[in-house]
């Protein structure tokens, strides 16, 4: 009789502290389909970004700050003021990345769109996730002065990172922040402010012309 007690009370306990998990899935999911069909109805947004990249490898950091900017179905830019020039940009075919503060000479070409996720976060975290990831709630934070869901969020197939952390806006379901936890165990961590939506933005915005004299190397 007492055997069979214990088991009745770690059944019961065992089905109560089963059911927050299976809860928060759900409200993971409901929150990221609600900004993901939020993003497929905007035809194009800029913010002012932030960006911390930690090398925890090499016990480095650095930081970089600037606008960017997309439009669909797949254009995206990341400019920076700090580090002034530096910038990445998908025009709709390649993606272009040019980093002068480290290196002049140098640009990285990367030849299809099939490469555009690993720097356009926001459609690769919103293009079908739940089909593409495992994602967990883990309760409301304060963002600034807004208030956001922080999600948790695992790839179920490689996509070049282990795992990203997103908080989106309880109000305009935009993504705000982003944590990138890559393979080689550097993280990258994005802030959005001033977050425009539909705005004007020029062609110019998505295009690049390697400097002259430029190394380009196609990836």
């Amino acid at each position: 009789m007492t055997k069979m007690r214990h088991w009745i009370v770690w059944l019961i306990l065992s089905q109560v502290s089963a059911t927050p998990v299976k809860a928060q899935d759900i409200q993971a999911y409901d929150v990221l389909a609600g900004a993901s069909l939020n993003y497929s109805n905007v035809d194009n947004f800029c913010a002012q970004f932030h960006q911390i990249i930690e090398v925890t490898l090499l016990n480095q950091a650095r930081s970089g700050h600037g606008r960017m900017c997309q439009r669909q179905p797949d254009e995206f830019a990341m400019r920076f003021s700090e580090p002034a020039g530096d910038l990445v940009v998908v025009d709709g075919e390649s993606v272009w990345t040019f980093y002068p503060s480290m290196d002049k000479q140098q640009v990285l070409k990367f030849s299809g769109l099939n490469s555009d996720g690993r720097f356009n976060f926001y459609k690769n975290l919103l293009t079908n996730p739940r089909d593409r990831f495992r994602a967990f709630h883990q309760g409301i934070e304060a963002i600034d002065s807004n208030r956001a869901h922080k999600i948790l969020m695992e790839p179920k197939e490689d996509q070049g990172f282990r795992f990203a952390v997103v908080w989106i806006d309880i109000e305009s379901e935009l993504i705000i922040k982003i944590e990138v936890h890559d393979s080689n165990e550097s993280i990258r961590t994005i802030m959005l402010t001033d977050i425009q939506l539909d705005a004007e933005i020029a062609d110019d915005e998505f295009r690049f012309i390697p400097p002259a004299g430029a190394r380009v190397i196609i990836r």
